[in-house]
């Protein structure tokens, strides 16, 4: 997998199921997704659990890394990478101990108040959107470049974008510092994930930006 100072993460998106996603998220890891995050909000533990089997060896043959969304304890039984938390979610500094350290923990924030009080428990990222107008959050007003910079610039983890990005617009949210982005849709609605991925990576790799603070790896 190529190696970059920004990342890329894929999350999925709650729709797709076993063999169809086991495609995907194989091709968006040869493309140049760094992680998989699985998020089935709806998912009972089991299921997300046996979709977390099928896709997690597939993750780690290509030198990438599975997060698990909301469900710290399904993160635990895969041995996956680590877990990602939203506000309705374990708290941060409850799941922490549970972790080893080289295990992440990510958050998704909406404020530099929160972000702040992410970073104070113990994240070991954020997530920060919607930047840009996107089909996931309907009628809601994006946050924008300005809110995202104000974000990187008063925390010192690493700090993700979301929501709307495309690689006609990507080297903007780069410049900000941010350590990369999170999508959705631009890879696992792609009728080729793999191209997909590729180039959103290929804009990545090329940008004369550089992260305020990267994720672990890719200092």
């Amino acid at each position: 997998m190529t190696k970059s100072a920004f990342q890329l993460h894929v999350i999925t998106d709650g729709v797709k199921q076993s063999a169809e996603l086991k495609s995907i998220v194989r091709q968006a890891v040869q493309g140049g997704a760094d992680v998989i995050q699985l998020r089935y909000k709806s998912a009972p533990a089991l299921d997300l659990f046996r979709l977390g089997e099928e896709i997690h060896p597939l993750i780690l043959a290509e030198g990438g890394r599975l997060l698990i969304n909301d469900r710290a304890d399904v993160a635990l039984a895969l041995q996956a990478g680590g877990v990602h938390l939203a506000a309705k979610s374990l708290p941060i500094s409850a799941a922490r101990p549970l972790f080893p350290a080289a295990k992440w923990i990510g958050c998704s924030v909406h404020s530099v108040e929160e972000a702040l009080a992410a970073q104070a428990q113990g994240a070991t990222y954020i997530t920060y959107g919607h930047i840009f107008a996107t089909g996931s959050k309907p009628g809601l007003a994006p946050r924008g470049l300005a809110a995202l910079q104000s974000v990187v610039d008063a925390v010192e983890i690493p700090v993700l974008a979301i929501g709307g990005i495309t690689t006609d617009n990507i080297d903007d949210v780069l410049a900000t510092g941010a350590a990369g982005i999170a999508v959705i849709s631009a890879v696992m609605a792609d009728g080729d994930p793999m191209r997909a991925a590729q180039a959103l990576r290929e804009k990545m790799d090329a940008s004369l930006h550089r992260p305020r603070h990267a994720l672990p790896g890719c200092e």
